[in-house]
């Protein structure tokens, strides 16, 4: 399946918030993957740590729920590489952020990504599509997701594509 990179106006566009939620994000760019680790107990999961004690993890909705959920590394149209495991992209820095569109999937039509070296974009995703990214900051004490969206279809011929409100 082919994928869609959503464009920055039209992630603003899903929710006041989100101009300052991607603000945040953003802060990513630059960065440099150090470790993965793995994460055990009720919900395990991988976590992937970044400079400036930065981590990144995955959880199933924007509440913290328990659900199932992974890393996929892709292109920049979201094929998934099979062969790259997320550990050989360290020391690799993050070249952008963002969400995937998937005119596919009516339940999580948006998959969050943190893109590194400019061609791999580590995506949180669950069974049901998309999942969030937790972008935590330990020396600020601070935290943010990259949430669960639901942009708003075009109308007509072009429904798959999406577009920003108005």
């Amino acid at each position: 399946m082919r994928l869609r990179k959503l464009t920055r106006a039209e992630i603003e566009s899903c929710g006041a918030a989100m101009p300052e939620t991607m603000a945040f994000h953003d802060k990513l760019i630059g960065a440099k993957l150090l470790r993965v680790t793995a994460r055990r107990g009720y919900n395990p999961q991988t976590v992937l740590h970044l400079e400036h004690g930065v981590t990144l993890s995955t959880q199933f909705d924007d509440e913290g729920n328990p659900g199932q959920t992974e890393w996929e590394i892709t292109d920049a149209e979201g094929r998934q590489y099979r062969s790259v495991q997320i550990r050989s992209l360290r020391g690799k820095s993050v070249a952008s952020i963002g969400y995937f569109g998937d005119p596919e999937n009516d339940l999580r039509p948006v998959i969050p990504y943190v893109e590194f070296a400019g061609q791999f974009c580590v995506c949180a995703t669950c069974p049901a599509g998309g999942a969030v990214i937790v972008h935590h900051r330990a020396e600020q004490s601070r935290w943010d997701l990259f949430c669960e969206l639901k942009p708003k279809p075009r109308k007509g011929p072009n429904h798959a594509c999406y577009h920003p409100r108005p």
